[in-house]
């Protein structure tokens, strides 16, 4: 299961952030989120409501590891 907890841990924030992140983002229509699993149903309005920093981690990764991000 991918809990708000978990979540929480691996962004180093607190849940209750997770939680309000989550519940704007399903209000948005861009995921679908229900205990323990997460669905992104518009990946293109995720992408824009991420930081500009997105594309440049992406070219990090693909840079690192020679192999296209997921998405």
């Amino acid at each position: 299961p991918f809990t708000q907890e978990f979540l929480a841990e691996m962004l180093g924030v607190r849940r209750p952030s997770v939680t309000t992140v989550a519940r704007t983002l399903q209000e948005a229509g861009i995921i679908k989120y229900r205990r323990g699993h997460i669905e992104i149903v518009d990946v293109e309005a995720m992408r824009e409501s991420a930081c500009e920093c997105y594309e440049t981690v992406r070219g990090q990764y693909e840079q690192l590891l020679g192999a296209p991000l997921g998405g």
